[in-house]
């Protein structure tokens, strides 16, 4: 039977050397970009880079960081009781979510203990059962890892904030020059593959 890379050849579509091996070129990392094209669909000269979350992403963190150094004392405190707010609504939010998580938890649990397997063999069923409500009660339900936020006043505030438009800043400009770096890579694995066919038949 033909694989999708063979296929042609059976059918007589490939005949030459050189197609055939553009063809299977698709199943390289170089090419994995065209993973999702069909297999019929040509192969670029140049491949580009995949840059435009990165670009987005970046353009994002250096506005907020502009914005960020443009804030008046005002505007900072007023930011920071807002992040607060939001992040005391959210620890809430969590707080309810695992309260009523543990409540189904806990009555299904009530439910399998309740239960009488019908066998011997059926115990380590329930035991079972009971080990992944307990394991997830102490996993799922419990507020142990998660305090009430505090978000820092003003300049703290403002500080953290810079901070983590930074890091992104510099986060994104890595993964985009790291994904040109690729980009070149693939182009010159492809480049030296198109060279080495040069005459091929």
């Amino acid at each position: 039977m033909p694989t999708g890379y063979t296929v042609h050849v059976q059918d007589g579509t490939i005949t030459e050397f050189k197609d055939f091996a553009m063809l299977c070129a698709r199943a390289f990392g170089a090419l994995v970009m065209l993973r999702d094209e069909p297999l019929t669909s040509p192969i670029p000269e140049k491949l580009e880079p995949h840059t435009k979350y990165n670009d987005e992403r970046l353009a994002a963190a250096e506005a907020r960081l502009s914005e960020l150094k443009a804030m008046s004392p005002e505007d900072i405190r007023k930011a920071a009781l807002e992040a607060h707010t939001a992040a005391m609504t959210a620890w809430a939010e969590r707080r309810q979510e695992r309260a009523r998580t543990r409540q189904r938890y806990e009555a299904m649990l009530a439910e399998v203990r309740q239960w009488a397997p019908p066998t011997a063999d059926h115990k380590g069923l329930k035991t079972f059962m009971i080990e992944q409500l307990e394991e997830s009660i102490r996993f799922d339900a419990s507020d142990r890892y998660d305090e009430a936020p505090v978000t820092p006043a003003g300049e703290a505030w403002l500080l953290e904030e810079i901070r983590k438009a930074e890091r992104d800043i510099n986060y994104h400009t890595q993964q985009r020059a790291e994904e040109i770096a690729r980009t070149a890579g693939r182009n010159q694995w492809l480049a030296d593959l198109r060279a080495s066919l040069e005459g091929a038949q």
